[in-house]
């Protein structure tokens, strides 16, 4: 019976050990979200889900010129700016589109940018800002056609990771963070 318990134990912290570790390791797979122009609309383009560990890459396939520059901004899901009225005082004090600028260090004199990526919390993408004064992580296109980032994701499986675009509020999206598939452990044989 001893035995048995400190068999179970032991395949309990191999269990624990092997999942944390795979929830820090990358796992070498890129998932994308592209920001696209489709039919006179722009919109994010990207899967329902992404595993802890991948590279998550944000591709401009816009031409600035023609649309302008774009954010990929990690959101609380209340801070979407989510009718008409909403998007166009998005730039106002106390709201998401000018934190977001902050965020990345918006000069409005200049209208250039200090900061990019903006970085909040823990590397790669895990962290998502409001508009009262929690950053959270954000890349801005820049005026070239074909601009790209790519991070880790680094947020916990389970969590729901909500994206704006602040130039352009109504672009919206979320993906959800699944956790590693770990593979099963050999069955003991006596």
């Amino acid at each position: 019976m001893r035995a048995l318990v400190l068999a179970v134990s032991a395949a309990a912290l191999t269990l624990a050990f092997v999942g944390t570790a795979a929830a820090a390791t990358p796992t070498g797979v890129t998932d994308q979200i592209s920001i696209e122009l489709t039919k006179g609309k722009l919109k994010f383009v990207g899967p329902e889900t992404v595993t802890v560990g991948d590279q998550l890459e944000i591709v401009n396939k816009t031409n600035p010129r023609q649309v302008g520059p774009h954010t990929f901004s990690l959101v609380t899901k209340g801070s979407q700016p989510k009718t008409p009225k909403a998007r166009k005082r998005c730039f106002t004090p106390k709201h998401i589109c000018l934190a977001i600028a902050l965020w990345h260090g918006f000069n409005p004199k200049t209208e250039q940018i200090t900061k990019n990526p903006a970085k909040a919390g823990p590397a790669g993408w895990s962290t998502a800002g409001n508009a009262t004064g929690k950053k959270g992580d954000s890349w801005f296109s820049g005026e070239k056609k074909g601009g790209h980032i790519s991070q880790e994701v680094t947020a916990e499986a389970g969590t729901t990771l909500y994206y704006m675009c602040a130039v352009h509020p109504w672009m919206q999206g979320k993906v959800t963070v699944v956790a590693p598939v770990v593979p099963p452990l050999p069955t003991p044989t006596s």
